[in-house]
Formats: C-alpha cells, sequence, structure tokens
C-alpha cells in the first residue's frame, strides 16, 4: 500500500472543488484533488444550462445571495482574463398574465437587497423591441446574467491548479477516512481497487452529489451533522436554430424549480430547462422524453410563435437538493468546525444552482476560513 502526505485534500472535482484547488494553489498551499471519475467536471458541473446567474431570488443574507452576487462578477473578470467563451446576454424575466406582475415587483425587490444592480422593469412594447418573439405583459431586464462554457472555465482552473505544482489524482474513489490527532488518513481506491493512504492536515468535502456519502466515511463525524442529500434531476430540450434571440429569457419561478427557461448556446441555437424530476439515483442521466409536451406547453406561454416541432431531447443533470420540502429555505450548507467541531474539516452540501456562478465566491470564502 502506497502512502502519501500533503498538507490539504480536497474531494471533488467539479466547479466547486477546482475553484477551491485553484484558490489555495494561488495562496501557495500543497493541495491534492481527488476524483472519482476519469475527468474534471463530468457531473452536476457539466450538466447544467451553463448561465451566469445575477443572484435575483434568493433570500436576503442567505450563501446562495451572497456567493452570486460576488461570484457573478468574479467570473466575468475570471473570463475576460483568460479568454473564456462567455456572452453577457442580459436575462428578460417575463410575466405572462396580470397576475404575475405583483410577483416580478417582489423579485425585483428581492434582488435588489441583495444587491443586484441596474435592474429595470420594462413594458409590454419595450419588450417588443428587444425580443419580437416574446409575449408577456411586463419583465424585468436584469443586465448582469449571462452564459458560460463550463468546460473552458474549468479547463483553466486545472491550468492554474497545475501551474502552481498541484495535482488532481483521477479515477480516485474515497473509500474511508480516519480521524488522527487532528489530521486525516484517506485511503482511495483506484479503478483496479488499489487503495493508497494520503495523510492531510486539512479536509475539504466538495463531493457534490456524493457530499453526504463521502462524509459518512469519516469515522468520528456524528451522522447529525451529515444532511440526507435528494437527487433533482433536470431535463433539458433543445432547437438547433437561430431564431435571432439574444437574451436569456425566463418565466417566473413555479413550485420547486425556475420553469422551463430558455438558453442561448454560444452558436446561438436555443435550450429549455432544467424541469425538476425526483429520482432515486445520481445517476440516470436519461432525457425523460414523456416531458416534452409539459416543456412545450410552458414554453408556448411566452413564446408563442416558435415551431416546437423542432424541440428534441437534449442532456439532463442531477442537482444535490438537502431540503426537499421548503424552496425558501434551501441554501447551501457549509459545515465547519464550528458546526461539528472536527477541526481542520469543510463538508460543502446542497451546492446546485448557482453553484457555478458562485464557485469562485464560494473559494475565496473557503480560503478565509483556512487561514
Amino acid at each position: 500500500m502506497e502512502i502519501f502526505s500533503v498538507n490539504t485534500v480536497i474531494i471533488g472535482a467539479g466547479a466547486v472543488g477546482l475553484a477551491i484547488a485553484r484558490e489555495l494553489s494561488l495562496m501557495g498551499i500543497e493541495t491534492l484533488v481527488l476524483e472519482r471519475e476519469n475527468d474534471f467536471g463530468k457531473i452536476t458541473s457539466s450538466r447544467n444550462s451553463g448561465v451566469i446567474h445575477a443572484g435575483i431570488y434568493y433570500p436576503t443574507n442567505s450563501l446562495k445571495a451572497r456567493f452570486c452576487v460576488e461570484g457573478n462578477q468574479f467570473i466575468y473578470q475570471h473570463c475576460r482574463k483568460f479568454n473564456i467563451s462567455h456572452r453577457n446576454t442580459k436575462k428578460i424575466l417575463v410575466a405572462s398574465n396580470t397576475e404575475q406582475i405583483n410577483v416580478i415587483d417582489k423579485i425585483k425587490e428581492q434582488a435588489e437587497i441583495n444587491g443586484v444592480k441596474n435592474i429595470k422593469k420594462l413594458s409590454k412594447k419595450e419588450v417588443y423591441k428587444l425580443e419580437p418573439l416574446v409575449n408577456c405583459e411586463e419583465a424585468l431586464l436584469i443586465p448582469s446574467s449571462g452564459i458560460i462554457d463550463p468546460i473552458s472555465f474549468m479547463r483553466s482552473l486545472v491550468g492554474e491548479i497545475e501551474e502552481k505544482g498541484n495535482t488532481i489524482s483521477y479515477n480516485s474513489k474515497v473509500d474511508k477516512i480516519f480521524l488522527d490527532n487532528d489530521k486525516f488518513k484517506i485511503l482511495v481506491k483506484d479503478f483496479h481497487e488499489n487503495v493508497t493512504t494520503i495523510n492531510c492536515k486539512r479536509l475539504i468535502n466538495s463531493a457534490g452529489l456524493f457530499s453526504s456519502e463521502v462524509a459518512k466515511n469519516i469515522e468520528g463525524l456524528d451522522e447529525k451533522f451529515i444532511p440526507k442529500t435528494y437527487y433533482a434531476k433536470g431535463n433539458y430540450f433543445s432547437i438547433n436554430k437561430n431564431f435571432g434571440i439574444h437574451h436569456l429569457i425566463y418565466p417566473i419561478p413555479d413550485g420547486f424549480g425556475l420553469g422551463s427557461h430558455l438558453t442561448l448556446e454560444m452558436d446561438n441555437s436555443i435550450k429549455f430547462g432544467p424541469d425538476v424530476e425526483w429520482v432515486e439515483s445520481p445517476q440516470d442521466y436519461a432525457v425523460d422524453i414523456s416531458q416534452k409536451q409539459t416543456f412545450i406547453k410552458e414554453i408556448r406561454e411566452y413564446l408563442p410563435s416558435i415551431d416546437t416541432s423542432l424541440l428534441t431531447p437534449a442532456y439532463a443533470g442531477i442537482r444535490p437538493i438537502t431540503n426537499k420540502m421548503d424552496k425558501a429555505m434551501r441554501d447551501f450548507e457549509i459545515s465547519d468546525v464550528n458546526h461539528h467541531s472536527v477541526k481542520n474539516l469543510i463538508n460543502l452540501f446542497g451546492i446546485d444552482s448557482p453553484g457555478l456562478t458562485s464557485s469562485l465566491s464560494i473559494a475565496k470564502y473557503i480560503s478565509d476560513k483556512l487561514i
């Protein structure tokens, strides 16, 4: 059995895990990232809408509100610095009927409390001038929303990590973690079931869908500090055609998700989603084509002239959710010594949307805790 020692181990090479590793690498901290897949970002981080969110919906003082608004600015700066494919498309949030106008007023108020800048109400006529295909009664224009190529973004993080001499170990599944005098002994299995022991001073669990599973493998961590993770599958449908739409188009949020919103691709084709479908397996990525008619019905509310016969299944993603019952209370969970009393251990749970947008801000927050 091989044995290695390193200052800090991060479990999970998704956008957030990589962002944390990059931040620590820039600080000169010896860091190893363990990833169970054979490449970075293969799960949640590459199966999302690729939206740079503004932070308009989240409750006051929530981690999502804080990290999304700050992370929005960080990610644009990072994209410009490293020439990463992105576009500041802006977002139009539409009220499709008069009853929804009060809702967008409340969303505008919450967004401004969160620190989102320059939101503007649009009349039906103003929306038509911007997007002639969109049907609505009123709308909000959110200038800081945009799109990004998540893979290019994560690849840039990997580049900075490796440039600073740190490593990402793929095909590395964490089997068991032991506490040893405020340090950690991690047993890691590779693709061939060979076991390696890694000793480290600090441990950051950023395993996304598998964060609760990883935490349960930490000997000495009381299970009362480990939330149950639910799996919210989101299906996406796309139309491989340029309709001349320039903004992200979002309906009013309904139920658990944000509705079947329109997201632009870099080539100006469009996709819709995600919806919310609760699944038992974190590996069920088949698009549920039975949802197509539901998508069509929702899309026609704000894009009545779109030829929905062109709609085809695209892909699906799964979000880790720790509060299935109360959407208003759903937030990122970052559990450290102040919660569970285990020194130098940080567990990240429920990092769903806007995790990609928030990643660089979360990384800064985590690094400050480690200083």
